[in-house]
């Protein structure tokens, strides 16, 4: 069976100003979340496509996530190119108005079908008629045809869809609000990557049985991560004394092996956040261990550093 349904902010007070940014954040996302479901409902209208049934191994609802993203982007957008900060109470406003979209898309779907009882031609009720698709959801089969209806078990899968819209919502505005933010001026704060430190030796093999081959190199490996922790102690004396010319050079002497630290099993990443208004930020270092899907970052250290020193790097 292919898993495709056949059914169709801070918690302090706000101040005016406040306000009105949060609406600025709030009416975008809501105007993302209009055309969006405008979108899905001229879709299913015209194809036999439903996107919100999309399922990932019939339990995550995939396609639901998608449209929450895409409904929700308004509010990321808004709040990135404004400066606008995603807040705790903001977070719980935009969760409601995603539940309630979708709930109002129902609605509009249901109101436009004029459903009436075929046995005294009374209208049919938005609760009656949300039951009746819930407990018709059912699997198509592989050729195409209908599936049985799930009854009362329909009602799980509508809530995954539900859960799924509603937490895609939130994923990019909970991406901006772990996002470095300046509060003096108000915007997001940038984020520069300097250059990577070795902090171990290329991966090789030694056998199991050899013991003296495995200690050797297990003592190559933490003596490149001493030599690695070193270099990055070095560099935040530099960067909390605002030594930009010892700071630059040992950047560019990075550089120059910078491919081959990438392939190294483990390395620190040297990033500098900054404000891009006062230049105000840090100097955030991270632990990379593994590469591709294996890859795991940690924080490592960060350092505060004067704007002047900010600014000098940026420039």
């Amino acid at each position: 069976m292919n898993p495709t349904p056949e059914t169709n902010p801070s918690s302090a007070p706000f101040g005016p100003q406040e306000e009105r940014s949060h609406s600025l954040v709030l009416i975008s996302g809501l105007v993302t979340t209009v055309l969006t479901l405008l979108g899905i409902y001229v879709l299913d209208a015209r194809t036999d496509f439903h996107i919100m049934g999309l399922y990932a191994n019939y339990i995550l609802p995939v396609g639901a996530i998608l449209v929450g993203v895409a409904a929700s982007s308004g509010y990321g957008l808004a709040s990135w190119f404004s400066g606008i900060k995603i807040t705790r109470s903001l977070l719980w406003l935009v969760l409601v108005l995603q539940l309630a979209a979708y709930f109002a898309a129902q609605y509009i779907e249901f109101n436009s079908r004029h459903l009436v009882h075929l046995r005294d031609g009374t209208p049919v009720g938005f609760i009656e008629y949300f039951d009746a698709t819930a407990r018709a959801f059912a699997w198509k089969q592989n050729d195409g045809s209908p599936g049985n209806p799930m009854g009362a078990w329909g009602y799980a899968f509508r809530g995954l869809e539900i859960l799924g819209f509603a937490a895609g919502g939130l994923i990019v505005p909970l991406v901006l609000r772990k996002k470095p933010y300046c509060q003096a001026c108000q915007r997001y704060m940038r984020t520069r990557q300097l250059g990577l430190v070795p902090a171990s030796v290329p991966v090789k093999k030694v056998k199991k049985s050899d013991a003296a081959g495995l200690a050797a190199y297990e003592a190559e490996q933490q003596q490149a991560f001493d030599r690695g922790k070193q270099t990055v102690e070095t560099l935040q004396q530099h960067a909390a004394g605002a030594k930009t010319t010892d700071f630059q050079k040992i950047l560019a002497e990075l550089e120059t092996g910078k491919k081959q630290t990438a392939k190294l099993p483990r390395r620190f990443n040297l990033q500098l956040v900054h404000c891009n208004r006062c230049y105000a930020g840090q100097f955030v270092v991270k632990q990379l261990v593994g590469q591709g899907k294996q890859l795991k970052q940690t924080d490592f250290s960060s350092t505060e550093l004067h704007s002047e020193f900010a600014r000098s790097i940026c420039q």
